[in-house]
């Protein structure tokens, strides 16, 4: 397979050296000898920025840029000399009429932007030398090499520190007073399975994690949960979204700290704006006791928050990767000063907001009254850009 691939590469390769520009001296002083990554580099340097403009002062029809296949097609010239093949050099190659060569021109487009990204590729000897075969052997260089260092690791804590959104703090129920005795509540504070690409779907994402092409596998222990511990404070756990185990550990606590997650994919529509812990939560925040509620949602985008109501302090995360059990540790004992600002509105309801259309065919009629947009001057849970922190702020003039 690898063989069939790399000689369609070739083949593609050769197709485009019609017209292009030589190499320079001092480039093929630092080619490698070897023909194929030769003639790719040949190709390369056609499509480069560089030799476009050399071309075009020496030569008109070599110029590399195209305005419109259908304006190019209508006066009978080629697009793109420099990424047009020969005469005969694609099979089934259309001739005549405008639909003919706007058909061309924009074949010769698609393939001047494959082969800016090909050749390279090409000439590097990357293709012909794959470091593993996708779907069989990629696992290991993927999800099983260590790919960061401690910067990486102090920078993503950075981050997650920074992003972590105080959106209620009544009674200054943060930070945590030292030596507090917690009752940590809920899944998503303690519990974490981490993604096995091996087993799971691509689309497998967490409380953590997107699911999907952007997804990051990691082993470090992300949970709220761990990082307390890490800290010496005493906790009592209910690692489930139960209600009776949640009261027995809220009666030897001094404060509650309950947590919610939701998850979301590539390609998939998230089935409701709600956290997976709503109804937990919104029982929680009824129980009315006198201990301090603070509720931590850790959510992929916009979420209902009635249950915030009850709730005496509400810090919001965004899905903020392996540092965010340290991250939130952080800021709910006051080591870090949360400052994070909503770069979403959170609505009242998901009636205000556009909803997943599962129709063949959809229309969006709001325009640009999405979003912030949408809900001027209208109520909300949280607005855009809202965000607290610890200091105490005043103004003077």
């Amino acid at each position: 397979q690898q063989l069939q691939q790399l000689q369609q590469l070739q083949q593609l390769q050769h197709g485009f050296q019609g017209g292009g520009p030589s190499l320079s001296a001092s480039d093929a002083a630092s080619d490698e000898p070897d023909a194929d990554t030769s003639s790719a580099s040949s190709a390369s340097n056609a499509s480069s920025p560089s030799a476009t403009s050399s071309a075009s002062a020496t030569s008109p029809a070599s110029a590399t840029s195209v305005t419109s296949p259908a304006s190019a097609a209508s006066r009978g010239a080629a697009p793109d000399a420099g990424t047009t093949p020969p005469s005969g050099a694609r099979s089934g190659a259309r001739s005549g009429g405008a639909e003919g060569g706007a058909a061309e021109a924009l074949e010769a487009v698609v393939d001047g932007m494959a082969g800016r990204v090909l050749l390279p590729l090409l000439r590097a000897g990357i293709l012909s030398r794959p470091a593993c075969a996708a779907g069989c052997t990629c696992s290991a260089p993927l999800y099983e090499a260590v790919a960061t260092t401690p910067q990486h690791v102090a920078l993503a804590r950075a981050v997650a520190e920074a992003s972590t959104v105080l959106l209620k703090n009544e009674q200054r129920a943060l930070p945590l007073r030292r030596g507090a005795v917690v009752a940590l509540l809920g899944r998503a504070c303690s519990a974490h399975t981490p993604i096995d690409p091996a087993r799971d779907a691509w689309t497998a994402g967490d409380y953590f994690v997107v699911g999907g092409t952007g997804r990051v596998a990691f082993r470090r222990d992300p949970t709220l949960a761990s990082a307390l511990r890490a800290r010496g404070v005493t906790l009592h756990v209910s690692p489930t979204d139960r209600i009776s185990p949640a009261l027995r550990a809220m009666r030897q606590a001094d404060v509650v700290v309950a947590c919610g997650g939701a998850t979301a994919s590539e390609s998939e529509d998230r089935p409701s704006l709600r956290l997976d812990q709503h109804d937990f939560l919104t029982q929680l925040g009824l129980l009315r006791t006198s201990k301090p509620l603070v509720v931590v949602a850790l959510a992929p985008g916009a979420v209902l928050t009635d249950w915030a109501t009850r709730a005496d302090a509400v810090l919001l995360q965004f899905l903020a990767g392996q540092e965010s059990g340290e991250a939130l540790a952080d800021v709910l004992t006051g080591a870090a000063s949360p400052s994070g600002r909503l770069p979403v509105t959170l609505p009242l309801a998901e009636a205000d907001t556009i909803p997943p259309c599962t129709e063949s065919v959809c229309r969006y009629a709001e325009g640009l009254a999405a979003g912030w947009r949408g809900r001027v001057g209208r109520p909300v849970a949280f607005p855009f850009g809202h965000g607290l922190s610890f200091p105490r702020v005043a103004y003077a003039w």
